[in-house]
């Protein structure tokens, strides 16, 4: 396989215009990219910046590091879909909302009592 060349062009800018002196960030960004295995090959002098040629050799191309898509396991199937079963939350049946603005909550009326048993020797009433 031939050997893959990267080749990056960065713009570092400079303190003072016309200087050669780097600013701080742009200083450490170079650090960090010689560091990392770039040289420097080219610098090109501007009023605001300094253009310089990084390469690096050897290095597989970023396309080759993605691995294989793992295939999609099936999802169970989903009968009731939209109600029956948790209640609440979106689309299923759910019950009535609670009191809203800090309103004192209804009360439900009592429940009618249960009316008394008859004996058998009473007459019914009309």
């Amino acid at each position: 396989m031939a050997n893959h060349l990267e080749v990056r062009h960065e713009r570092l800018y400079v303190k003072v215009p016309g200087g050669d002196k780097l600013r701080k960030t742009a200083d450490g960004r170079l650090r960090r990219l010689v560091a990392d295995g770039w040289r420097e090959v080219d610098r090109r002098q501007d009023t605001d910046y300094v253009q310089v040629r990084l390469e690096r050799s050897g290095h597989r191309p970023p396309m080759m590091l993605i691995p294989a898509a793992v295939p999609l396991q099936t999802r169970a199937r989903r009968d009731n879909f939209g109600g029956g079963g948790g209640g609440g939350g979106r689309g299923g049946p759910g019950g009535p909302r609670g009191p809203r603005d800090g309103a004192p909550p209804v009360a439900s009326p009592a429940p009618a009592p249960a009316p008394a048993p008859s004996s058998p020797e009473a007459p019914p009433a009309l």
